[in-house]
């Protein structure tokens, strides 16, 4: 099978573009490249950090105790203080301050800390992304906002352990930063083509690159050995009615999602005097109801049949996060109020 030599992200001969027809497929060494293979040939790139693989594995054993996880996680005394600030913030409301990462796992639980730990270190992994390849700033106000959204309607839906929702929320999209690094033209333009069109994102990359974000991003979170089901939900948060195991929280995140890309858009226009590139997300709450209105008509038929979600618990979900989303922005990702190029 002839290859050309058209992709410019990858560098060296090992990776090429073939086409029969539309879509353009990549190949590895002659066989078509998976999402499977754009992680596996890109280890070293996404590692997570030791201390949060420490922190997985202890997880996963039913024979770690409290004082375990604060052993590992207090030899890292940065991520020890974004973890600590982050329980004694909005996001918990707990009613006395927490000193210890031990007394953190008391309080909140193992499950918890494990997740807070990867949302602590996952902005880490993607902190050398070249600023020309997309702004990360904005991308991170994003993700946390979506994932503080996630995890308030969840709580709305009686979610079993519904702070994993953050998590959810917060990695939905990361699928993006491997391919732009990676496949940074045809990632590009397929983005481009989405603001300028009616057609889905995931729908455009699959056209221009063989597989989407979504599926990029469900293969990295099972090589940080996430749990099945929260990998599952990023697999499906654009299409949420294909999920199976996963469908109530595949459509929360997709909601979420929607709810944030129309609270980003209701800023003042450029060149107004009350212009805020970030205030639209701070002040969220302001406009409320029209963010949840215009959330509803963007958001699958079938997410919000599956979750039950009304515009008062959209409403509700904007509120709260409008209140968490400055202090949980800060200690996750403290360089996301930089001022936009």
């Amino acid at each position: 099978m002839a290859c050309r030599n058209r992709h410019k992200g990858i560098k060296g001969s090992l990776y090429e573009a073939v086409t029969l027809s539309t879509p353009w497929i990549y190949c590895y060494r002659g066989h078509p490249v998976t999402p499977q293979d754009l992680v596996a040939h890109n280890v070293r790139l996404v590692s997570l950090p030791e201390v949060c693989i420490q922190v997985q594995a202890l997880a996963d054993s039913p024979h770690t105790s409290a004082e375990d996880i604060g052993e590992v996680i207090g030899k890292d005394t940065a991520l020890t203080s974004r973890l600590l600030k982050l329980v004694n913030s909005a996001y918990f409301s707990l009613p006395r301050k927490i000193d210890t990462v031990t007394r953190a796992v008391n309080m909140i639980g193992m499950r918890e800390l494990r997740n807070l730990t990867m949302a602590a270190s996952a902005a880490e992994v993607f902190a050398r992304i070249p600023g020309n390849l997309i702004d990360m700033a904005t991308f991170w106000q994003h993700s946390v906002y979506c994932g503080l959204v996630a995890r308030n309607l969840a709580q709305h839906c009686n979610v079993l352990h519904s702070e994993r929702l953050f998590t959810a929320g917060l990695l939905h999209d990361v699928g993006r930063l491997l391919m732009l690094m990676k496949l940074p033209d045809e990632t590009a333009e397929a983005e481009s083509l989405s603001r300028q069109s009616d057609k889905d994102i995931c729908e455009l990359e699959q056209q221009l690159v063989g597989f989407d974000h979504a599926e990029v991003g469900q293969v990295l979170l099972l090589h940080w050995n996430m749990p099945a089901n929260l990998c599952a939900s990023i697999l499906y948060h654009h299409n949420p009615r294909e999920a199976h195991d996963a469908h109530l929280e595949a459509a929360l995140i997709h909601i979420a999602d929607q709810v944030t890309h129309c609270a980003q858009q209701c800023k003042d226009p450029l060149g107004s005097q009350f212009y805020d590139p970030y205030g639209a997300l701070l002040d969220s709450d302001l406009h409320a109801v029209d963010i949840s209105s215009a959330a509803i008509s963007c958001s699958q038929t079938e997410a919000l049949s599956l979750t039950a979600i009304a515009k008062e618990d959209i409403v509700d979900a904007i509120g709260k996060s409008a209140v968490a989303f400055n202090q949980v922005l800060d200690l996750l990702y403290p360089m996301a109020w930089e001022t936009p190029r």
